[in-house]
């Protein structure tokens, strides 16, 4: 007999516009308002729902945001704040429930299954009542799904935004991915859902549609079968799974003010590196290839993609490799406006073996300091310790080195930022 309901109940939680709406929560003047955050570095980071609605997107100057949205409210991003009102989220989910993967800054999975007999009540007023709570203890919105796997809750917590909650018992998964492009599925990215189309697969149920023996002779990798599984109602990935499975590849961008300054732009695509890095660390896994890439002003990508001797998650040695390549990316004159890098054939960092040259040994003795850096950035906030070649991205230096120290003391970021000095030469 086929089980329904909630063999698993997986609940997701994704902050409403998390930054501007922390910045709402902690200013009650701010409340109701088109608030932006990214005055420090002259670019919308995070938009409040009242900005989105008048047009305004996240990237945009500010010089665009006050064309389409004139009463904006731009305020420096807060990050310090950010991560403590992460870490109340988290808190408040585990009085809940024992079993939560703090998936990001602004969202956070809870595994509730088994719950609804010990508080005597329902997967879905459970789920309700965990939201009421974070919404009344932090004076902000959020998000939620409720599904049998992690997969169909993150669709559903982004069903009704803002504010709403979605619940899919099994029964109704396909009747819920009807219509649903296959690019808003969590783990399908935009090259993804362009080589599926071109195999007839246009949204998530014409996914879920196909069997097994489709999926072979197509050469679906394993990733996107286990999506295919949850697609259906199974329970594949499990909370907190930190090994290959949970990722297939970690990508990071940043668009910047346009600019022709090689420092700068390699400190931006530095940053990124960093937090790709960082990611890779959280996941436990090490990636073999990694693409780097700068986009133009004109919209047009250069990149290369490099072959690393040894898995790697440690940033300054990504750069030693990206160093030795970047001018044949970088052209002199050239105005570039974004930044990317991608890490890819990740592989679980205790399934490394170590190389015959010493290459693993000498990464090994820098993996102390590396995990008291993700430490004191998890505590304290994101760049509160960075490398010095980030140091430009990070107080968005390059053309205008001194702007943060410029603008009023209200303006300039707020979150302690202490370069790890430690140059790739």
């Amino acid at each position: 007999m086929e089980v329904t309901g909630f063999p698993k109940a997986i609940l997701h939680l994704d902050g409403d516009s998390f930054f501007a709406s922390v910045e709402q929560a902690l200013d009650y003047r701010l409340r109701g308002k088109p608030v932006v955050t990214g005055a420090e570095r002259g670019a919308a980071t995070a938009l409040s729902y009242e900005a989105k609605r008048k047009g305004a997107k996240r990237g945009m100057t500010l010089r665009q945001i006050r064309e389409v949205c004139p009463d904006a409210i731009v305020v420096p991003s807060n990050y310090t704040a950010y991560s403590i009102y992460a870490h109340r989220m988290y808190r408040i989910v585990r009085t809940f429930a024992p079993s939560i993967e703090e998936y990001s800054i602004d969202e956070c999975f809870a595994d509730l299954t088994g719950l609804d007999r010990h508080y005597g009540m329902s997967y879905e007023e459970l789920a309700r009542k965990i939201k009421a709570k974070l919404e009344s203890d932090l004076g902000i919105t959020f998000g939620a799904g409720l599904a049998p796997n992690k997969t169909l809750a993150k669709v559903a917590s982004a069903r009704h935004k803002p504010a709403g909650f979605t619940s899919i018992p099994r029964e109704s998964v396909h009747t819920f991915l009807e219509g649903l492009p296959m690019g808003s599925i969590w783990g399908v990215g935009f090259s993804t859902s362009l080589q599926l189309e071109r195999l007839g697969v246009y949204t998530a149920l014409d996914f879920a549609a196909k069997d097994r023996a489709w999926l072979k002779a197509k050469n679906i990798s394993k990733p996107y079968q286990e999506i295919w599984m949850e697609l259906n109602g199974d329970f594949v990935k499990r909370l907190g799974d930190d090994g290959d499975d949970a990722i297939g590849s970690i990508i990071k961008s940043h668009t910047f003010r346009p600019s022709r300054d090689r420092a700068y732009i390699l400190s931006q695509l530095s940053a990124n590196l960093e937090a790709a890095c960082a990611k890779a660390r959280r996941h436990r896994v090490k990636a073999r290839h990694c693409r780097f890439y700068l986009k133009t002003q004109d919209f047009t990508y250069q990149g290369i993609t490099l072959d690393l001797t040894v898995p790697l998650a440690e940033p300054r040695e990504f750069l030693r490799a990206i160093l030795a390549r970047f001018d044949d990316v970088y052209e002199e004159g050239v105005q570039y406006r974004a930044t990317g890098i991608g890490l890819y054939a990740l592989t679980r960092e205790d399934a490394v073996t170590s190389d015959l040259f010493g290459t693993s040994a000498r990464i090994e003795q820098g993996a102390q300091l590396l995990g008291a850096i993700d430490r004191l950035n998890h505590k304290y906030g994101r760049h509160t310790v960075f490398l010095g070649e980030s140091m430009d991205a990070v107080t968005e230096g390059g053309d205008e080195r001194t702007r943060s120290l410029e603008l009023p003391v209200h303006q300039r970021k707020k979150t302690i930022s202490i370069p790890h000095v430690g140059k790739a030469h």
